[in-house]
């Protein structure tokens, strides 16, 4: 009897002993993987977008992408330059449709502050259309863009001879050889060519790889908000090209981000600019994209930045819904149109959706040494959710 309760206790001991390694181990597991959590977010190379670390800003849901390519329809291509030390630029491509070289569609632009260049948008706005893909580059490499979005379309469509390109500029000279005129015709096609639906790559790509915001690495930022249906069922898609504010301006969901993280100060520099891209399914025509484009300032405004006379900011906007055919029997084409009693959700929509692509133009951006040995930090994300939490976000 004595030798069957030994028995029985040494059984149990080992069940508790092997309970307790088990205990143990678990939490271990737990405490290396909340700490590889954690470091996700101090590890420079590694960034996220603002929803990834608990940065949710309105209250409109976002489409399946959280991007521009929400907009069915709608592409985006990139081609990067990050040579050497001192090649930082590239190009950004955004394709409203398909066959926009031949199918036009209705579009907007809207000049915030001119202190920059944005072509083609003098047409969009005398014609109520937009005929031409987007694409973004540096200052100085405008015209290089312009002569490749040309010969693509003359290659392809060469009876089509009389399109404006639409190219939006940003200043990269901070970290990039804006001077050695590194954007050729060629990476404009190539931009072109490589334009997808789904997800868009973000930060330190395409026409963004020498830009920054804030004191902080930026670059492409993009987001997107789906009404309800009863509000329409509407999807707002934008894309920013981030280059602008002081550190010390920036606000992230109401909260003065820039004058609590001090770390990495940047030198004082030119003031930059900003372009938005608004692409939407609402039918909406010329005068009511133009609405839209206006309010992407509110949301640009929300970030910080009071557009000061050094910067140039441009919004271009379309909608996907109405198709203008080249030409018609009866020289007429019926359209449809939104009631103007529901923008307004519309541009709840676009307020949003470009406040969160300016911070997830920062938040996936990752710290650049440029030409001069210059180098601008990207946004410490850590640090960034301690201040958000500290406001209660």
């Amino acid at each position: 009897m004595q030798k069957f309760l030994k028995k029985t206790r040494d059984i149990r001991l080992s069940h508790n002993l092997k309970t307790l390694i088990l205990v143990v181990l678990t939490s271990v597991f737990l405490a290396y993987a909340i700490c590889q959590v954690n470091a996700e977010f101090t590890d420079p190379d590694t960034r996220a977008r603002a929803r990834d670390i608990g940065i949710e800003i309105g209250s409109l849901p976002t489409g399946l992408y959280n991007a521009i390519t929400d907009v069915s329809g709608v592409k985006v291509g990139h081609v990067t330059l990050n040579e050497g030390d001192s090649i930082r630029t590239g190009v950004t491509a955004v394709l409203p449709s398909d066959d926009i070289w031949t199918a036009r569609l209705f579009g907007a632009a809207h000049t915030i502050h001119g202190n920059g260049e944005a072509t083609g948008i003098a047409r969009i706005n005398q014609a109520g259309w937009i005929e031409s893909p987007i694409l973004l580059t540096n200052t100085l490499s405008v015209g290089a863009v312009n002569d490749g979005v040309v010969r693509y379309i003359v290659k392809r469509y060469p009876d089509n001879n009389i399109v404006l390109p639409i190219v939006a500029e940003c200043y990269d000279g901070g970290l990039n050889d804006i001077s050695g005129l590194h954007v050729t015709a060629e990476h404009a096609i190539e931009a072109i060519e490589n334009a997808t639906s789904g997800p868009v790559a973000e930060g330190c790509v395409g026409g963004g790889t020498g830009m920054r915001c804030y004191g902080f690495k930026a670059g492409i930022g993009t987001s997107s908000r789906v009404l309800p249906e009863e509000r329409g069922g509407w999807t707002v898609g934008v894309l920013v090209n981030s280059n602008g504010g002081r550190r010390s301006q920036l606000r992230i969901d109401g909260v003065p981000v820039g004058k609590a993280i001090t770390g990495s100060p940047p030198k004082l520099g030119r003031d930059g600019s900003f372009i938005i891209i608004i692409a939407t399914d609402a039918p909406l025509t010329h005068r009511q994209l133009k609405q839209l484009a206006i309010r992407a300032t509110h949301g640009l405004a929300r970030t910080g930045t009071p557009s000061t006379d050094g910067s140039g900011e441009f919004v271009i906007a379309f909608s996907t819904a109405n198709i203008f055919p080249s030409s018609t029997e009866s020289g007429t084409f019926q359209i449809q149109m939104s009631v103007n009693w529901r923008l307004s959700s519309l541009f709840q929509a676009v307020v949003e959706a470009t406040e969160e692509a300016v911070v997830n133009s920062m938040t996936m951006a990752t710290t650049t040494t440029g030409i001069n040995d210059r180098t601008m930090y990207a946004i410490p994300l850590t640090a960034l959710q301690q201040v958000m939490k500290a406001h209660g976000r």
